[in-house]
């Protein structure tokens, strides 16, 4: 048990101040859409749906706008009507839903949000930093299933009470560091792992996949016979028509058309991403391809009839993200990320004051005042 206490205790002050500013930042994200209406009233509006026309118009605008820069296009979603234009290089773009004018055009950080999430899953440090969030987040469940063995011989000392801090004194710290952590463990563990599991997905994408005896699906169709791009003439990138949308749009009749993608182009397709009734994922996954020259659908990837696996593994980023459907997930996530700030903060605060306490001049100095 002393080796257990030793690693908690030293993992997490070395820890502490990443999982602070992952937590505090993550909390933040979690509201992230009501931040833009507040930063632009245009997004208030209802839930649009535009129709074919204006989807292909949006998507002409777009390419016109960025060219070659342009990544994907997001369609109107509740609490955001506008179209999002995702471009290279982290460049983000709102475009207004009638006239597909710019509302604005920004980089990753330029903008609060954006440094924020670079914060939350890059450590503002590029791919290396994703990876080493991805490190962190374990570790940290790891920090957390060994709290709970800590606080198992001392079940009996626990207090509803001191779920609310009684004071700043080194007793009620660790009381409520103890007692907050074993009441909120199976939450932490939740969110850090789906946190983890965002960073290193294929791995446990094979591994629930494989849990259940089933390969990874293949989402992608093979290659049309000639590529239909020339990547250095953008001019020749064809575009979805009006006729196109309308087909994509009607193949599964629950579903919404959330984003279209340019990253297909040099295979020969268009594709297009939706989210079907049945799915928790905010963005969907279900996804269609059509031939970019004829507009004729060629291949879909139907995320209902997905194998139970791949189900869960599309789980990760909903539950991870407060998007599972409801606002109470959403606060819970809150709760969460609050706590995971405090427990950072209590448990560096409590190993200074014992530092202070073992040290005799600190405690002649303390009595004296």
């Amino acid at each position: 048990m002393r080796l257990i206490r030793q690693l908690h205790l030293y993992t997490g002050l070395t820890l502490s101040l990443v999982l602070f500013l992952i937590a505090l930042s993550g909390a933040a994200l979690l509201y992230k859409l009501e931040y833009w209406q507040l930063q632009y009233p245009a997004l208030r509006g209802v839930d649009a749906l535009p129709g074919s026309d204006n989807q292909a118009q949006a998507i002409a605008a777009a390419s016109r706008l960025f060219g070659d820069r342009l990544e994907s296009l997001k369609m109107p979603e509740p609490g955001v009507s506008a179209y999002h234009a995702y471009l290279a290089d982290h460049g983000e773009a709102l475009m207004t839903i009638d006239t597909h004018a710019l509302i604005d055009e920004w980089q990753l950080r330029d903008r609060l949000m954006g440094v924020l999430f670079d914060i939350h899953v890059h450590l503002m440090a590029g791919e290396t930093g994703e990876l080493v969030a991805g490190g962190i987040g374990l570790v940290a469940a790891v920090m957390a299933i060994t709290g709970l063995a800590l606080w198992w011989p001392t079940r009996r000392a626990f207090r509803w009470r001191s779920l609310w801090p009684g004071g700043w004194q080194r007793r009620h710290l660790l009381a409520w560091h103890r007692d907050m952590g074993m009441v909120l463990s199976p939450l932490l563990l939740v969110f850090l792992l789906t946190g983890s599991g965002m960073v290193f997905y294929a791995q446990v994408q094979s591994l629930l996949n494989g849990l259940f005896g089933d390969p990874v699906p293949t989402v992608a169709p093979a290659s049309a016979a000639k590529p239909v791009v020339n990547p250095e003439t953008s001019s020749q990138q064809p575009l979805p028509s009006a006729r196109t949308l309308a087909a994509v749009n009607a193949v599964f009749p629950d579903a919404r058309l959330m984003f279209y993608y340019t990253d297909a182009l040099a295979q020969g397709y268009h594709r297009f991403r939706l989210r079907r009734a049945c799915e928790l994922h905010p963005n969907g996954l279900t996804f269609i391809y059509t031939n970019a020259v004829s507009g004729d659908i060629a291949h879909t990837s139907d995320a209902c009839a997905m194998p139970p696996g791949e189900r869960l593994t599309r789980m990760i980023y909903p539950l991870h993200a407060g998007k599972a459907g409801t606002e109470t997930w959403r606060f819970l996530g809150l709760i969460t990320a609050l706590v995971l700030v405090g427990l950072s903060l209590s448990g560096v605060a409590t190993y200074i004051q014992r530092i202070r306490n073992a040290n005799p001049r600190s405690r002649a100095s303390h009595t004296s005042l």
